[in-house]
């Protein structure tokens, strides 16, 4: 099966001053199985999604990808990199990709309707969760994490520096790279990407692509850790029915997911919550853009032998 793409803006709401640039990809046969929207992580963009939003087309399913504020294609002004808006930032990101489903849905009402969200985008994925899960048929996780000791306090630190200087790029930057490599230090091809990916040739690519590795500001931090905190609360589900279906998928050394552990605790809380369709998936020796290293395809495969089964 062959497939086609095409690229535009698109207004999330009527109010929004932003239009966020997007792609749709599209089977060439019909009819659709499904539709897949796939939401990336920080300091990112949609286009390195493109391979397993090809793959998704290829079997039928209408795929949308798009940047976030302040990423990508979606910034139009220098200022606004790295940085979301001001205004109940959390909110617009989830709001953002709920207006992206709800463009999937409109378009193709008859079909069920798949979210995947990586790192970042896993949180707001499970955000999106909370408030909007029953347009879903099922959820897909990856590179995502679990309860983050002393998250409070970061938040309330954060939340006072996005007041006094939210375009500033700050030092968390540096640190936030730092903490994420301590474990792989020994790497004999070690740089800032080594936590990233174990394929070298991700790390390559992601490092000469100017779109990626952009600086965060105060404000996109608050954002993240904001998004972080209510996505990983120890009740962050409460409001999803317990028939909901969730496939987490991590990589074994991906420090964003405690290398494992972190995404062993939460499919641990959901089940223990009662939830009867919960699917985990660890990839060893992998980091944490599983979608990206040297098995991606057999990463593929395996979500996708688990959406048909949700089918």
């Amino acid at each position: 099966m062959r497939s086609s793409q095409t690229s535009s803006y698109l207004s999330p709401s009527p109010s929004s001053e932003v239009k966020l640039f997007h792609t749709l990809f599209t089977p060439d046969e019909i009819p659709v199985k499904a539709t897949l929207l796939i939401i990336h992580g920080m300091q990112e963009h949609s286009g390195r999604y493109a391979e397993i939003a090809g793959y998704f087309a290829d079997q039928g399913f209408v795929v949308l990808t798009y940047d976030h504020l302040g990423h990508g294609k979606s910034v139009k002004d220098k200022k606004d990199i790295g940085f979301f808006q001001l205004d109940q930032p959390d909110e617009k990101l989830v709001s953002d990709a709920d207006a992206m489903g709800d463009y999937l849905i409109q378009k193709y009402p008859d079909v069920p309707h798949f979210v995947l969200g990586h790192s970042m985008g896993s949180f707001v994925t499970r955000c999106l969760l909370q408030r909007a899960g029953g347009k879903f048929k099922g959820a897909i996780i990856t590179g995502t994490g679990g309860p983050l000791a002393g998250i409070g306090l970061i938040n309330g630190y954060l939340s006072l520096a996005n007041k006094i200087a939210p375009h500033y790029l700050t030092y968390l930057n540096t640190l936030f790279t730092t903490v994420n490599n301590k474990s792989f230090k020994k790497d004999k091809d070690f740089s800032d990407t080594s936590w990233l990916s174990l394929n070298p040739a991700n790390r390559k690519a992601f490092t000469e692509d100017e779109l990626c590795g952009i600086p965060f500001t105060n404000n996109a931090f608050y954002t993240l850790f904001s998004i972080y905190k209510k996505a990983t609360a120890r009740n962050w589900a409460v409001s999803i029915p317990k028939s909901f279906p969730i496939l987490f998928v991590s990589g074994q050394n991906d420090p964003i997911g405690d290398f494992s552990k972190g995404v062993i605790k939460t499919v641990d809380y959901l089940k223990k919550d009662g939830f009867k369709d919960i699917n985990v998936k660890i990839y060893p020796e992998m980091r944490h853009e599983i979608l990206n290293e040297e098995i991606r395809e057999e990463v593929f495969n395996d979500i996708f032998q688990w959406i048909l089964k949700h089918l």
